[in-house]
């Protein structure tokens, strides 16, 4: 089985409510981005195989292993197959993520659909936290400046018209039809620093981003598309599924991203446990598992 999640290139941020923004460390950052690694349709992400996707500590900028970052089945029934994927920040200094390091260089009025899922399990206490959507930004795709200048983020309480993010239930967010804000308040444009009108604070809807930046985008040198907990969210557990990403342009493409704690949507160790079970005459659920699991693995192996 191949395991791609620990030789994962990607470049990440810690970006806070209210606190500090720190670049990558840049041990972890690669060289050369990739750009849509993934094709367009419906692709399938899960620890078999992460589809350039990671879980991350956004805190401590390293990779997350625990049980606070992870794909499940569930909760309830998810938008798009079994399962989803679900970050926890058990404490006010806890942020974790999964991040995407791909679509280097988009410009941001390129993007035609962003939209995802969300589930919150936990209450809060204005009950409107909701994992976020975020980009590493860069103000100016066409000046020579690529200093980190944070992250672009749309949380789901910032949807219009403003809804209500409930709890134990699946809601879809159309980002692009959303308010977003800059993590930091002064920016690089024209290669000159001006100031960030579009902060937490001051959040800006599309149409006045592009007003004020409009050659705003992914960061070109490291970019990445980041699903968010934390900042500071204690006691936060929530799940996200079905992002979509729509591009137009020369690389029009629609990519659907399915979080599943197994490439069969099932358990997570589905496909292993069949592997060592041996069908008979009387048991063939077995040997459908066993043949569902090998059509999965192929699949995968050839994308």
């Amino acid at each position: 089985m191949k395991r791609l999640l620990l030789a994962l290139p990607f470049v990440l941020a810690a970006c806070d409510r209210g606190g500090a923004v720190t670049e990558p460390g840049r041990r972890l950052a690669p060289g050369a981005p990739s750009f849509l690694i993934n094709p367009s349709g419906t692709v399938v992400v899960s620890p078999k195989n992460m589809r350039g996707w990671a879980f991350y500590n956004d805190a401590t900028d390293v990779l997350c292993a625990d049980l606070t970052c992870r794909m499940v089945v569930g909760p309830a029934v998810p938008p798009l197959g079994k399962g989803s994927a679900e970050l926890a920040t058990p404490t006010a200094a806890d942020r974790r993520a999964l991040i995407l390091y791909d679509y280097a260089g988009t410009r941001f009025d390129s993007f035609t659909e962003l939209s995802y899922s969300t589930y919150r399990q936990t209450a809060d206490v204005n009950n409107i936290l909701a994992i976020a959507l975020q980009f590493n930004v860069d103000y100016d795709l066409t000046d020579n400046v690529s200093t980190f200048m944070g992250r672009l983020v749309f949380e789901p309480y910032q949807a219009l018209p403003q809804p209500v993010v409930s709890q134990n239930k699946w809601q879809t967010w159309d980002a692009l039809a959303g308010r977003w804000w800059g993590s930091k308040s002064m920016v690089t444009k024209g290669g000159v620093v001006v100031p960030n009108p579009c902060v937490q604070n001051t959040p800006c809807t599309r149409a006045q981003l592009l007003a004020a930046f409009p050659n705003i985008g992914v960061r070109a040198g490291f970019g990445g598309v980041v699903l968010k907990a934390g900042g500071p969210w204690p006691g936060f557990r929530g799940n996200v599924d079905k992002l979509t990403i729509g591009l137009g342009g020369l690389r029009a493409a629609k990519t659907t991203f399915n979080f599943e704690p197994s490439r069969g949507g099932g358990n997570d160790d589905d496909c292993d446990n069949a592997d060592s079970q041996k069908a008979t005459a009387a048991d063939h659920s077995k040997s459908d598992k066993d043949r569902d699991c090998r059509e999965s693995e192929r699949e995968d192996e050839s994308r």
